[in-house]
């Protein structure tokens, strides 16, 4: 069973939150990169061309922190009360993610108060639901169900490649930057490259109080698009998404952004496989007091019972993660009303607060909410760095900082992480992000 656990932590290692990429939204440069994430801030202040790309990569989950994977990763002993207090600390329902977002290349004009932006982006992103109860039955076996009808789901994966073709804008609507309502939004064409998706995943085990029986109920589905022949080239599906959103600025010092974000679907239709199961399933057995250690059984009349029925061809439509985001800004300082050499305000410090709320659980997105506080340094508009905290969705607690460069007004080059928790206090720690921003103006 400690190999069986080792295998369950090494891969969460390699798909081990910061899946909401903030460290680009609190930049002050990389205008064009950050409206994929606040549609109404695309602004160039006194430019009229950005160019840009953006690389984002995340690894997350809520139960298990760096300090005991690297423990496992390095062969140190594993005591069973250590593997017990890991199995009843899990919470009813844990979450593994992981993702990459590149944007492969991206434009934007401005003419006054109007923004125009277009962007091509490749998007990857996975995540995976298991309950506490599974990780009991897999450690301690069915004994200590006996005479239950125990809820064994979520049990789930759900995986999606897609290339989104994006147009977008942004203008004024009341007033000006200082004081006023900018609204903003983007539309997108999705290809759906390929995709792993589970809409169903109930699984319920009763044992007999006598140990002679085991019923299971089913009710899951899978279907998978792209999978057996996948190219990057091609694509197996077709849909479409919105992002919009508003921002008012109350003062020079206080603003406030509202987004809904990644609001769509899309449809697959090629190379289409599903695999579903539903019905109540009995095995004439015993209990079993450890389901990877009991020699007494043969587990193959068991696991017969989770073989499902596979077909061919058809459709199904996938949702996009779709989550709300809030961002307060309170900024002060420097010499925010000195005109510098390109007529820019020069803004001295900044706080943000940000608030996310998915309204799913798809791949890069999880309803559980997320919640962070940021504070960002700006040198005469030269030079950005801070540092941030945050709590929620797929991770316990993160702490993040980022930097930024912007030589001469043109080449704008920001680095930042949402995470660096594992580097500070690995009992902390339980995920892991970077990205990079690149663009130029002029």
């Amino acid at each position: 069973m400690k190999r069986v656990l080792s295998l369950f932590f090494l891969s969460i290692t390699a798909f081990s939150q910061a899946q909401y990429n903030l460290s680009t939204t609190y930049c002050e440069h990389n205008d064009l990169n950050a409206s994929r994430y606040e549609p109404s801030e695309l602004h160039l202040g006194n430019k009229h061309v950005q160019i840009g790309s953006n690389f984002y990569f995340w690894i997350a989950n809520n139960a298990i922190d760096y300090a005991t994977i690297k423990k496992f990763r390095q062969g140190e002993p594993i005591t069973e009360q250590e593997i017990d207090n890991f199995v009843n600390n899990l919470q009813e329902r844990n979450q593994i993610g992981a993702g990459q977002d590149f944007q492969i290349g991206g434009v934007a004009f401005q003419l006054g108060g109007f923004a125009l932006s277009l962007s091509a982006v490749d998007r990857f992103a996975m995540e995976m639901n298991y309950s506490r109860n599974l990780m009991k039955l897999a450690w301690k076996g069915n004994k200590q169900f006996a005479g239950q009808r125990t809820q064994l789901g979520p049990l789930s994966f759900n995986a999606h490649y897609t290339r989104e073709y994006a147009v977008g804008m942004a203008f004024n609507i009341v007033g000006n930057m200082e004081k006023g309502l900018r609204v903003g939004a983007r539309g997108k064409y999705i290809q759906g490259m390929g995709s792993i998706y589970m809409p169903k995943s109930d699984l319920y085990l009763t044992t007999a109080a006598d140990g002679r029986s085991i019923e299971a109920e089913f009710d899951y589905k899978l279907q998978t698009s792209g999978i057996r022949n996948f190219n990057g080239m091609n694509f197996n599906g077709m849909g479409y998404g919105v992002d919009a959103g508003i921002s008012a600025y109350l003062s020079k010092h206080f603003e406030i952004n509202a987004s809904l974000l990644d609001f769509g679907a899309v449809t697959y239709n090629k190379d289409v496989k599903t695999y579903q199961k539903q019905g109540k399933y009995l095995y004439e057995g015993a209990v079993i007091s450890n389901f990877f250690g009991d020699p007494r059984y043969n587990l193959d009349s068991i696991s017969s019972l989770f073989k499902p029925e596979e077909t061919s061809g058809g459709s199904y439509t996938m949702n996009l993660g779709t989550r709300v985001f809030l961002q307060g800004e309170l900024k002060w300082g420097g010499n925010m009303d000195e005109e510098l050499e390109e007529g820019e305000e020069y803004q001295g410090h900044s706080i943000f607060f940000t608030y996310i709320q998915g309204l799913n659980n798809m791949p890069g997105t999880t309803t559980k909410p997320y919640f962070s506080v940021a504070y960002n340094y700006d040198l005469r508009r030269m030079f950005n760095f801070g540092v941030s905290a945050s709590m929620g969705g797929y991770n316990r607690y993160a702490a993040g900082a980022f930097l930024a460069f912007n030589l001469m007004h043109i080449l704008k080059i920001g680095i930042g992480s949402d995470n660096l928790m594992p580097l500070v206090q690995p009992k902390l720690g339980t995920g892991a992000d970077v990205c990079v921003n690149v663009s130029v103006a002029f």
